[in-house]
C-alpha cells in the first residue's frame, strides 16, 4: 500500500495533491492570510471546503464548463479555485480586466463570497451577456459524501489572462515541481492574486506539491514578524526593491504565463531554454536572441486562438537533437557559458511587463487588432500596433489613443507608437524590435 507521501509524489492534479495532503497532514497549517479578516486553515479544513464548493458546482454545471472567480479574500480565492478543479471544470481567476475576460471566456457560472454577491451581480448587469449564476463559496454546505471523478492530467485546468493561456493540470503540477528546488528555506510567502501566474504558483501549486504551508499577505509591512521568509519575484515586479528588504530568501525569476509561470531564476528551472535567431537556429552562448522554452510546464495554447497558438507554441528549432515543440516567448535574452539566462529587457519600462502594455494598447481604440511592446536602447518603450482589416481611422487618432491610455493606466510615455495596417505586424515581440531598429516605418496616412 502507498503511503500518503508517496500518493502526493505520484499525484497528477492539484486536487489529488490536496487529497493526499489532507490524508497525510490533515491537522497541520496549509494557508494563513495576514490582513483584514485574517484566517488560517489546515489541510483537512481546506480539503473539506474545496469538496463543498465542488459538490455545489457539480449540481449546476456540466463537465468542462468555465467558471469565473471574482473573489478578493486570498484564502477564499484558493478555496474557489481548487473547488472548480475538483468539480472537473475550467477555472478563470479573473483580474482587473474582468469585462474583457468574460467576453472572451464566456463562463457558465461566477464564484463570489456572501459579502460580494450583490456587487458581483451589479457588475454582471453591465455586460452584454446575461443569465450568469452566482455562487458564494463561503455559503455552500459541507459535502462529506462527494466523490471526485478522475480528471485527465492533460485536460485544461484554468485559463490565465491576459491572453487566455490554456494551462493543463499537468502543466501546473510540473511547474510547481520545477519551482520547488529554487525556493530557499523559511516560510513561503505570497502577496499576489491568483490572477497573476506567479501568485497562483506560490499560493496554491507549490504548497500543494511540497506540503509547505504558505502565508498570503496584502502588504509587505507585516512580514518582519514572520521570521525567515522565502518567495519568488518577477524581474519586472515594481516592488522588487521593497521585497529585497522585507524577504530574506528572495529569488528573482523570469516568468512567462505561457510556460505556466516560472522559467528561470538565473539558470532554467528544470526546463529547456534556447536563444534563437530569426531563422529558428540556436545561437551560441553569449549571443542575444529570442528566448524559446520547452518542457512539461509549457501550456497548450491560447483559448479560441488556434492560429496564434500554432505560431507561438509549436515552433521547431533547426537542428534540434530530437523533435519537440518550443514556445516562442518574444522576449530577448542571452545564455552564458554556464547556462545562466539573462533577460535583456529586465529593466523594461520601470517594471511594467510588455504584456500589460500590449493589453492596454489593444483596448485604447476599437480599430486596433494587436500590439507589441518592447524596449530600445535607453530602456525607452516602443509600441507597434496593427489595425483590424478594412479599418483606416483618421491620421493620428490611434497614436493619440494609445499614448493617452498608457499615460493614464501606467504613467508611461512611449518613445514612439507605430501604427501598421492589417497583417503587417511582425510575428512576435523580438521580431518587432528587430524590424523597428532596422527602420520599420508607418505606412502613409496611418500615424
Amino acid at each position: 500500500m502507498l503511503t500518503s507521501s508517496e500518493r502526493a509524489a505520484g499525484a497528477t492534479t492539484l486536487s489529488t495533491l490536496l487529497t493526499a495532503r489532507a490524508a497525510a497532514s490533515g491537522t497541520e497549517r496549509a494557508l494563513t492570510f495576514l490582513g483584514p479578516e485574517g484566517t488560517t486553515v489546515t489541510w483537512a479544513e481546506l480539503d473539506g471546503r474545496v469538496t463543498a464548493v465542488a459538490a455545489a458546482l457539480r449540481q449546476v454545471t456540466e463537465p468542462g464548463q468555465r467558471v469565473a472567480i471574482l473573489v478578493a479574500h486570498p484564502v477564499e480565492q484558493v478555496v474557489a479555485f481548487l473547488g472548480v478543479l475538483r468539480a472537473g471544470l475550467v477555472a478563470i481567476p479573473a483580474g482587473p480586466d474582468r469585462a474583457r475576460v468574460f467576453a472572451d471566456a464566456e463562463p457558465a457560472i461566477v464564484l463570489a463570497t456572501s459579502a460580494t454577491v450583490a456587487a458581483t451581480r451589479r457588475f454582471l448587469s453591465t455586460l452584454d451577456t446575461c443569465g450568469h449564476r452566482v455562487l458564494a463559496v463561503d455559503a455552500v454546505p459541507a459535502a462529506p459524501g462527494f466523490t471526485e471523478d478522475p480528471v485527465p492530467a492533460e485536460d485544461v485546468a484554468y485559463l490565465q489572462y491576459p491572453g487566455g493561456v490554456m494551462v493543463t493540470h499537468a502543466n501546473v503540477v510540473a511547474n510547481a515541481r520545477q519551482a520547488a528546488p529554487v525556493l530557499g528555506p523559511g516560510t513561503l510567502v505570497s502577496r499576489l492574486s491568483l490572477s497573476d501566474p506567479l501568485g497562483l504558483l506560490l499560493g496554491v501549486a507549490v504548497p500543494l506539491t511540497t506540503g509547505r504551508p504558505a502565508v498570503l499577505v496584502e502588504r509587505l509591512e507585516p512580514l518582519e514578524a514572520l521570521g525567515p521568509l522565502t518567495t519568488l519575484a518577477s524581474t519586472t515586479d515594481p516592488e522588487l526593491d521593497r521585497l529585497r528588504e522585507a524577504v530574506g530568501q528572495l529569488r528573482v525569476c523570469y516568468r512567462v504565463p505561457e510556460a505556466t509561470a516560472l522559467v528561470a531564476c538565473g539558470h532554467p528551472a528544470g526546463q529547456r531554454v534556447a536563444i534563437v535567431d530569426p531563422g529558428g537556429r540556436r545561437l551560441p552562448a553569449g549571443e542575444a536572441g529570442e528566448i524559446w522554452v520547452s518542457g512539461p510546464n509549457v501550456a497548450r495554447g491560447y483559448w479560441n486562438r488556434p492560429e496564434e497558438s500554432s505560431r507561438v507554441f509549436c515552433a521547431i528549432l533547426a537542428g534540434d537533437d530530437e523533435p519537440r515543440w518550443w514556445l516562442r516567448t518574444g522576449d530577448l535574452g542571452v545564455l552564458d557559458e554556464a547556462g545562466e539566462l539573462s533577460i535583456l529587457d529586465e529593466d523594461f519600462a520601470a517594471g511594467h511587463h510588455p504584456r500589460d502594455l500590449e493589453a492596454t494598447a489593444g483596448e485604447a481604440h476599437p480599430a486596433i487588432r494587436d500590439a507589441a511592446a518592447f524596449a530600445v536602447p535607453g530602456a525607452q518603450v516602443v509600441l507597434v500596433v496593427e489595425l483590424a482589416s478594412g479599418i483606416v481611422p483618421p491620421r493620428g487618432v490611434v497614436e493619440r489613443a494609445v499614448r493617452g491610455a498608457l499615460a493614464e493606466r501606467h504613467g508611461l510615455t512611449p518613445r514612439r507608437v507605430v501604427v501598421l495596417s492589417a497583417g503587417a505586424l511582425p510575428g512576435n515581440r523580438a521580431e518587432c524590435r528587430e524590424s523597428y531598429l532596422a527602420g520599420l516605418s508607418t505606412p502613409d496616412g496611418l500615424r
